[in-house]
């Protein structure tokens, strides 16, 4: 039996849309997420809203996080925010 071109191409799209369907690991999505959030989260921590307040909202919005971690990523976004605002005045 001879596997013709028709039978690779679609072989190659079943691979190619399995591949599409894979999804980035929790670490990762909950750092993005996380990261798209920082601006908002930055802005209620200023407005005296509590840290406590901020991770139940969003642990009920599913993006639970225990404050260790949630410190962490507010230090890893400050400095990636601080590492871009430099950058940024030194291309000007």
């Amino acid at each position: 039996m001879s596997v013709t071109n028709h039978d690779v191409q679609a072989q190659a799209a079943d691979i190619t849309a399995a591949l599409r369907g894979l999804q980035p690991d929790k670490k990762h999505r909950t750092n993005q997420l996380f990261s798209l959030l920082y601006p908002v989260i930055k802005e209620m921590l200023e407005q005296n809203i509590t840290q406590k307040a901020i991770l139940e909202k969003l642990a009920e919005m599913g993006l639970k996080l225990h404050p260790t971690r949630f410190k962490e990523l507010m230090a890893s976004e400050a400095k990636a925010c601080a590492v871009d605002a430099s950058a940024e005045e030194g291309a000007a």
